[in-house]
């Protein structure tokens, strides 16, 4: 059996870092707490990896991009793709090797982004995917390596982030549809536990003020970024109201935007005649749609290039810790119509 250094921990009572610090000669490791790593590593037979001896080295350049619940969310399918493909671009062209975890909310419980970091060895990492209160965005904080956040803030000594100005994105998109002489709408929210929720919905609502709007006359359904759940709600609404109301269908995402379509057409309405749709992402699905929807294009695959470029940046000590934007672009299409 292959002894790991998550089996010398567990073992010796410590986290897997304080064994990866006291096995590369870390000061800040108590003479106590090394002896009994030591022994432990005798004990169990422990031959640290050549990855391993390279932590502590200052040419060690392994990185990772860690995504938080891979393959559970239906709009990670494309986006996270597009994430990669930018991601590896930039390797690619500088012959970098990556790693790529997958992570859910027992494994950050479970184990610290610390301890994960230096059982792989890691020297800098970029995380995709992250709620506002998961416990590796509260560590990002304190992580003495360079960590490159996409889509969330977060202020620490090693941090940095690559995002769209959701707010200025949405209030823009918000625009362009109270423009054609809406009065009333429907928001089509994202995950309340996101971030570019919460940057989205302010953005929203500086539309509304600007065109004279009361927060009263928008119907709001929160909907997870699940095409399903965007489904069911936009159905219920239209088979209560028909187009007795709010005829316009702003959603946070795509691949609710896609749901919505679907609920128009199964209550036998028409897009944009009957009911009008945008949404917010730029995935190339929504191309083979018809009529086309109107959305924000995020460039989501620069955004992996961009922040794997500002990783990469940060372990040559060339940056310091920043927020980067990537540009946005509003593409008009068929599915809104003038009132």
């Amino acid at each position: 059996m292959t002894v790991s250094i998550r089996d010398v921990a567990k073992a010796a009572g410590v986290s897997v870092s304080t064994v990866s610090r006291a096995l590369n000669g870390y000061t800040d490791v108590s003479e106590k707490t090394r002896k009994k790593i030591q022994q432990t590593v005798q004990e169990w037979g422990y031959i640290p990896n050549q990855s391993a001896k390279n932590l502590s080295s200052k040419t060690n350049q392994n990185i990772a991009l860690i995504i938080s619940d891979l393959g559970k969310e239906e709009k990670l399918d494309e986006f996270t793709g597009n994430i990669l493909r930018g991601a590896y671009e930039y390797v690619n062209e500088r012959e970098i090797t990556i790693a790529t975890y997958g992570i859910d909310a027992r494994m950050q419980r479970e184990r610290t982004l610390r301890d994960l970091c230096a059982e792989y060895s890691l020297a800098g990492v970029m995380l995709l995917g992250m709620r506002i209160q998961d416990p590796y965005l509260v560590e990002a904080k304190e992580l003495d390596i360079p960590c490159v956040l996409v889509d969330t803030y977060v202020e620490g000594k090693n941090t940095a982030t690559v995002t769209t100005d959701d707010r200025q994105a949405f209030e823009e998109i918000t625009d362009y549809v109270l423009d054609k002489g809406y009065q009333e709408v429907v928001l089509i929210k994202g995950r309340q536990e996101a971030e570019v929720t919460h940057k989205r919905y302010q953005g929203f609502q500086k539309s509304l003020e600007k065109h004279h709007l009361l927060m009263q006359q928008a119907e709001i359904y929160l909907c997870d970024f699940r095409e399903e759940e965007a489904f069911k709600s936009a159905r219920a609404y239209i088979e209560k109201y028909g187009k007795s109301r709010a005829r316009a269908f702003i959603c946070m995402s795509d691949i609710m935007a896609l749901g919505v379509c679907r609920a128009i057409h199964a209550c036998g309405y028409e897009i944009p005649e009957d009911f009008s749709v945008t949404g917010f992402d730029g995935l190339y699905t929504l191309r083979y749609i018809k009529p086309g929807i109107t959305t924000i294009d995020q460039n989501v695959s620069a955004k992996g290039y961009e922040g794997m470029r500002i990783l990469y940046e940060m372990l040559q000590g060339k940056r310091d810790t920043s927020m980067v934007y990537v540009p946005y672009k509003l593409i008009i299409r068929d599915s809104v119509d003038l009132v």
